[in-house]
């Protein structure tokens, strides 16, 4: 039986991974002397804001807190722990938008990190809009075919594609020596684990390198129906911190935005933070 159609296809796709992969686990910058101290001032000023019994000195503590953690995130060093501390902080002083932000952008980086998705639910369930999510029919079929999408690493994900690389030239070999129904089977398995891991990857390749998202930050933010104020208001309602949305375009200082509804307009880039 000729497999050379299929071993060329896999071999395309491995190289492709392999090249994701390595870009993937690119090296972060390593932390100085400054740095470190600079997380512990930024801990200890969290710590101090907890146990505060003055709601005005506390929000000072978190202050220094949330500018010590985006110095280091300034200087290279993002991980999900570190959004996780942001998240948190922002929350605190009662910055819901920025708050929402963080706990994404740490999701993104730990998909499965149970912490960072229990304070992105309870965050969301405190914002002022509450638009429910309409996926288009592309976008519910991706999520029904590619259920685990959204609880594995970038990294997880090319790791089984090239898994299945692996065994499917492990059982190519192995039939060499000894023709056997098992290892064909588990042949065409290895394919498809190559092939469905290899089509997520893509899709979480995508949407971390084309898609830019963004939270609302002001208390009010007016959506209109072009980039500028002359325009007229596109929902009787501007929005409020925490609403989320994807960037559809971006003109000087206005952002083309559509919400998880399907609903779009412009909004000031000013009032929002876009990742």
């Amino acid at each position: 039986m000729k497999y050379t159609h299929i071993s060329h296809t896999l071999c395309a796709l491995s190289g492709v991974l392999a090249l994701l992969f390595v870009l993937s686990t690119h090296a972060l910058a390593q932390p100085s002397a400054h740095d470190t101290a600079l997380l512990d001032q930024a801990n200890r000023a969290f710590e101090q804001a907890l146990a505060s019994k003055r709601t005005q000195k506390a929000q000072g503590y978190y202050q220094q807190a949330i500018e010590a953690y985006e110095q280091l995130l300034a200087a290279g060093h993002e991980n999900a722990k570190l959004h996780y501390n942001l998240g948190n902080a922002y929350f605190l002083r009662q910055d819901l938008g920025r708050a929402i932000a963080h706990y994404r952008r740490g999701l993104r980086l730990e998909p499965g990190n149970e912490r960072l998705r229990a304070n992105l639910d309870y965050a969301r369930r405190q914002r002022r809009d509450h638009i429910k999510p309409t996926p288009t029919p592309k976008q519910a079929l991706v999520a029904r075919v590619l259920f685990w999408l959204d609880d594995m690493t970038l990294r997880t994900q090319i790791t089984l594609a090239l898994t299945g690389f692996v065994l499917f030239w492990a059982c190519a070999a192995l039939l060499l020596f000894r023709q056997s129904a098992m290892l064909r089977l588990l042949m065409a398995g290895a394919v498809c684990l190559c092939l469905l891991f290899t089509a997520s990857t893509a899709v979480v390749h995508m949407r971390h390198t084309q898609e830019r998202h963004g939270v609302i930050v002001s208390s009010k933010a007016p959506v209109r129906k072009g980039n500028g104020e002359s325009y007229a208001l596109q929902f009787p309602q501007p929005l409020h911190s925490g609403a989320e949305f994807r960037v559809l375009e971006e003109r000087g200082t206005w952002l083309h935005i559509r919400l998880p509804n399907g609903a779009d307009g412009w909004v000031r880039q000013g009032l929002t933070t876009v990742w």
